[in-house]
């Protein structure tokens, strides 16, 4: 049996909600939500946190679910677990029921002074994943008709964990491109050095050729002085030798 029940996540305002935890006056941790904002959840405008009845390892009960735009089942789950510690309580996972199971979880707004039991279950479907949030009050799930307020707070839990997956992407993303840009930045310092290197390159060949074309124009005129030289040597070889024949 599915409840008709949805809620939209366009009433998130402006900085990521938070989970703290305090302490009463008896000494019992308390742990406070405060709504997602819109700022962080832009990736998760467009998604919807649903009541319905499916089956987990206690058996068909009331769950609530949300889509991930764009997150895989294992980001989701480690982003889960992590979110979870403000919790307090131990976290295990279930292999046979494919299940992260939080055992004695202290969720003031929802259990009061009482821990509660959280069992999540994440789906893979293309590119996003469903997380499904079943919470065990305890003899009871929490659910729209019996328990108002505290499927209030659970909505919040939710998309307060749908809103730190999305800030967790988006950090990822970030991360990724700033790495690109620093490997743009690397290449473009390297253009602008070969650049330095090949105009360096080009002043010294200028000059090598300047000096080139000044030997040669020195060669031009040592070869005509060269020239000179070697007519007159010949003229008096020739006189030497026409001196030599007449004594024969």
């Amino acid at each position: 049996m599915k409840i008709l029940k949805s809620v939209v996540l366009t009433f998130l305002f402006a900085t990521p909600s938070v989970f703290f935890a305090q302490t009463t006056e008896k000494g019992v941790p308390t742990t406070t939500t405060t709504a997602p904002t819109a700022t962080a959840t832009a990736v998760v405008q467009q998604s919807l946190v649903s009541e319905t009845d499916r089956l987990m390892s206690q058996g068909n009960k009331t769950s609530l679910l949300v889509n991930l735009p764009k997150a895989n089942a294992k980001f989701a789950e480690k982003i889960w677990k992590d979110f979870s510690k403000q919790f307090k309580g131990e976290y295990k996972k279930d292999k046979k029921n494919e299940e992260y199971f939080t055992d004695n979880a202290m969720i003031v707004g929802i259990g009061g002074a009482n821990t509660v039991d959280m069992y999540v279950k994440f789906a893979e479907s293309g590119e996003n994943t469903t997380a499904t949030l079943w919470i065990d009050l305890g003899g009871a799930f929490v659910n729209s008709k019996d328990f108002k307020d505290k499927y209030s707070e659970a909505e919040k839990l939710l998309l307060n964990y749908a809103v730190t997956v999305s800030r967790e992407q988006t950090k990822i993303q970030l991360d990724d491109q700033q790495k690109e840009l620093r490997s743009f930045e690397k290449k473009q310092r390297n253009l602008e050095s070969d650049k330095d290197g090949l105009l360096k390159d080009i002043d010294g060949w200028k000059k090598k050729i300047a000096k080139a074309e000044s030997d040669v124009i020195n060669n031009t005129k040592a070869q005509e002085d060269s020239k000179v030289k070697i007519e007159t040597q010949k003229k008096l070889v020739d006189e030497i030798q026409k001196k030599l024949n007449s004594l024969n």
